[in-house]
This record gives structure tokens, sequence and C-alpha cells, in this order.
């Protein structure tokens, strides 16, 4: 074994105690391990454990043995037993990821560059298999009856960070991976607990549909393909999605193609941000829907003068919901008036009180860019529900 790697032997136990020290620091669910648990789950033996195996295994330039494999599924398995939630195994992965590489890298010196290059091609290869083993192990700790659950989460948050997919997730699961993917969030106005958002995984679990909690107020599906067909079987499940919720809803959606999806939950996220409150979601709002309510909402002087503004609608007779309808409908009358189940005189009616309250004609150029952000706001907001 040569230098680099005796140097790093030395190091095992104190690497290992720094990185049980950063585990415990950076995920919240370690804690507030119960009395025990830390014991049961072998955070220190199993650092031990996998920076002697790795240097051992790399030195010789040999792989991970089945027992090594099995040893690191029956580490995930007990951990999942004992209630640690799919994202914090996430986290504790890619924590770990970065900690082997940082070791490594700040006792390397500059004739130690062929052993350097040997244990991250040793990490880079064993470190899949050794990830698969992991998941493989937790998966099957987490009972029978959350199996498709936790896979439908795992898979979903492989593909939302962009992550190679195990086999183990999507064919355990019965699916082809898609080249593209309509990324779908919601938001509720109040944090679930975790029974509820269980509750709501199980409910899209018969439709194999990926999802994973964000926070506890946001979850992210993923529909596969793109276009009108993958967004009408997107709009189905989110629809599922709100009714397991059991309250009004933003909803926002990107489309991408995977290894790209981690932007395009991003555009839906913010999108969700500015989408109208709806208990029965009437579509998928896009960036090309919202940008205008987006960009208004992170500049807060010009949303507080457009709230401030919108406030003068309060004082007609349903004028927001008017205005939606008409803006909704291309600002076509008779469609408008169908939509509200009103005689297209009395939307005239309604259009002429928007003139007179607020200043702007809602067929202006000015009124659908002012009134129309202005609408897009109100609704958006928890005190505005239809």
């Amino acid at each position: 074994m040569s230098g680099l790697f005796h140097v790093l032997r030395d190091r095992v136990e104190e690497n290992a105690r720094h990185a049980v020290e950063v585990y415990t620091r950076e995920v919240s669910e370690y804690q507030v391990l119960p009395s025990g648990v830390d014991d049961k789950i072998g955070m220190y033996d199993f650092a031990v454990f996998i920076r002697r195996r790795s240097l051992e295994l790399a030195g010789a330039d040999t792989p991970l043995t089945e027992g090594d494999l099995g040893t690191i599924a029956e580490v995930a398995r007990e951990r999942a037993a004992a209630g640690l939630s799919v994202p914090s195994q996430q986290q504790v992965l890619g924590l770990h990821t970065a900690l082997m590489l940082r070791e490594i890298h700040e006792v390397t010196r500059p004739d130690d560059i062929g052993d350097l290059l040997r244990m991250v091609g040793w990490l880079g290869a064993q470190g899949v298999r050794a990830r698969g083993a992991y998941l493989r192990g937790y998966t099957s700790g987490v009972g029978t009856s959350r199996v498709v659950a936790t896979r439908l989460e795992l898979l979903a948050r492989a593909l939302l960070d962009d992550e190679p997919v195990e086999p183990l997730l999507a064919g355990g699961l019965g699916v082809r991976v898609s080249g593209r993917y309509t990324v779908s969030v919601i938001r509720s106005p109040t944090a679930l607990p975790p029974d509820a958002r269980a509750e709501v995984v199980g409910a899209l679990a018969p439709s194999r549909t990926p999802v994973a909690w964000l926070a506890p107020d946001e979850v992210a599906l993923l529909t596969p393909g793109a276009g009108d067909a993958a967004r009408t079987r997107a709009l189905a499940r989110v629809r599922d999605a709100v009714s397991a919720i059991g309250g009004p809803c933003q909803v926002g959606a990107a489309e991408g193609p995977v290894g790209g999806l981690a932007e395009s939950l991003t555009w839906a996220r913010e999108a969700s941000r500015v989408a109208p409150l709806e208990r029965r979601p009437d579509r998928l709002y896009a960036v090309a829907d919202l940008f205008v309510e987006m960009s208004v909402f992170r500049t807060p002087p010009v949303d507080d003068w457009l709230r401030a503004f919108a406030r003068s609608l309060g004082s007609g007779p349903d004028l927001v919901a008017t205005l939606r309808a008409y803006y909704g409908n291309d600002m076509n009358r008779s469609a408008a008036a169908a939509a509200l189940h009103i005689h297209p005189r009395t939307l005239d009616y309604r259009l002429q009180r928007v003139r007179t309250v607020t200043g702007v004609d809602p067929g202006s150029t000015v009124g659908v860019r002012v009134l129309s952000a202005a609408v897009g706001r109100i609704v958006a907001d928890e005190r505005y529900v239809r």
C-alpha cells in the first residue's frame, strides 16, 4: 500500500468521527434520534467499515464483494426500519460522497497523483454499486406496505436531482424511465403532517406516479412524456393529489428532459408560488401563463402597488371573477359570459363597473397588462378561493 493509502488508513477513525459529526449537524432527523437508535444504525461503525474496505479494495484494485454489498444493504435496511426518511438518507449519501472526496484531497501531495487517480476512479465505479445496494437495502426495510411508495419517492428524487436512476427503482415498479417528464409542483397553504403526506403518496401509488415531498407544504409529481397528452395525464394526477390534500392548492408545472429536470423543478416551483388557489385545478400553470405574476412577486414594491390597485376591485359585484373569466377566454364576451353563467349584457355592466372603480378600460392594452396581473395576484392569495 502506497503513501497516500497509508495516510488515509491512519486517519480512518478520525475521519469517521468527523463524518458522524457532519451527519448529526446537517441531517435534522439525526439530531432527534431516540435513545438507542444511534447505536442501532451504527453511524460510526459503518463510517469506519466503509473507509477501511474502500482503502483495502482500491489499493488492491479489486471491486466490492457480495459480502460488502450485503453489509451496506443491511445497514440501510436497519435505518429504514428505524424510521429514517428517504430525504434524510438521500442527504446522507450525498454527504458521504463529498466527505470521502474531501478526505482524499486534503492529504494528497503532488507525488500522489497516480494514487489519487486510482482511488477516485475506484470510488466512481464502486460507488454506483454501493449506492444501488444501499437503496435495495433501504427499500427492503420500509415494510411491505410502503415498498411501492418508497421506490416512487426514490425514483422521483433521483430524476429531480438529475442523478442516475437505479434499475431497481423503475424496474421494480414495472415502469420505464421516459426521456422527458412534466414536473408538477403543488403547494398547500398550510403544512401537512407526515401521516397526511403519506396519504397523498398512497393516493398516487396505483398510477405509479413518481412523487416526492419537497417540504411539508410542497409536493412534486412527475408524469412521463411532454405535450398536450402528457399534460392531460399530469392534470389528472394533480387533481388526485389535491383531492387527497383536502383543500385548495397552487399548482405550477414545467416540462424537461431527463438530466435537466432540476431546472424544470425550479421553474415549476416558481410558477406554483403565484398560481391561483383552486380546490380542483382547472389547468397546469406554466411560466408562459404566469411570467408577469412571477416577475411582480420578485419585486415587492411593484407587488405592493399592484395589490393596492387591486383592492379597488373589491367594491363591485364579482369583479375579480368577471375579469378572470374575461381574460381566461381571450376577452371573448360570449365565452366569458357563458363561463360565468350570466347574460353578455350583465358582463358588459361589470366591465363598465371595472372602468369606473379603477379608471382603466379592461379591453385596452394597459387594462390587459395591469388588470390581468392584478387579478393573478389576487387569486393566488389564500383569502380568495373559488
